[in-house]
């Protein structure tokens, strides 16, 4: 399955942070912030860092004792969260969640937000947290639910984008949300030799002032604009009139508000 509509390096990892981590990375890192506080942890590892919006809650959210280290498959994106927590006690360390550099029990708190449905080997990401973590360790993961309750990335995509790829195989359109059944991510935990496992659905809510900020984040500044652009660059710029168009029937006038809508597993070792 092709993941290039979803790769993000160089300019795309900083439009990245600046669209979609204000619109829904941190209203989501809020949100999981208290099921993680609520896990006693003195050594906490997170995988798929991305930019470091989680990073910082979780730095400013537990101890100065307790040591952080985040992870990314991306050095784009890590250079971006690094450079956001300057000084502040994180470690850094480029690595593939499937394949952590990392010693058997080392960890007493393992994180992953938005970074599962990515892994070409899902059961190996939930396999690497359960063997890094010490024994009474926790694993903490958050996932998109399905797009077609959320209108938000509905519109954009599935109104818009993967209609103009009619005929063709669009599967890698719907990665981002493909990890919705909480009994599949229940097994997830279980196989792993994860106990007293947890899948808890929580919706909360994003905002923004400009609805080009969607259609920057979502479209016109995100890989998926050059997929696009590739078949038939004369298609891009009405396509994100469409996008546009389509929002602000549903939402009205920005600043409006959005409904988002995820899961979170909780696992102990």
């Amino acid at each position: 399955m092709s993941k290039e509509a979803y790769q993000f390096g160089g300019d795309d990892a900083a439009n990245y942070e600046h669209y979609l981590g204000p619109l829904i990375f941190e209203p989501s890192a809020k949100e999981f912030l208290p099921c993680l506080q609520a896990l006693p942890a003195k050594s906490i590892l997170e995988t798929s860092s991305g930019t470091g919006r989680l990073t910082t809650h979780l730095r400013h959210g537990f101890s100065a004792g307790t040591s952080l280290t985040s992870t990314d498959i991306s050095s784009d994106m890590l250079m971006l969260a690094r450079e956001k927590l300057k000084g502040q006690q994180v470690e850094f360390k480029i690595a593939n969640g499937q394949q952590l550099p990392f010693a058997d029990s080392s960890f007493e708190l393992v994180v992953n937000q938005y970074g599962l449905m990515f892994f070409p080997d899902r059961q190996k990401g939930f396999d690497e947290a359960y063997r890094v973590l010490k024994p009474g360790g926790h694993f903490a993961f958050a996932t998109w639910d399905r797009i077609a309750d959320m209108p938000l990335f509905k519109i954009p995509l599935m109104d818009h984008i993967i209609p103009f790829f009619k005929g063709e195989d669009t599967s890698r359109f719907h990665l981002p949300f493909s990890l919705h059944d909480p009994r599949e991510l229940l097994g997830f935990l279980k196989n792993a030799g994860f106990k007293h496992n947890k899948i808890m659905f929580i919706e909360f809510s994003g905002t923004t002032d400009d609805v080009m900020n969607i259609v920057n984040g979502m479209f016109l500044k995100h890989p998926l604009s050059r997929a696009v652009h590739d078949k038939d660059p004369a298609r891009v710029s009405p396509i994100a009139v469409e996008i546009e168009r389509s929002l602000t029937a549903f939402f009205g006038k920005a600043p409006f508000e959005f409904s988002l809508k995820a899961w979170i597993g909780i696992g102990q070792k």
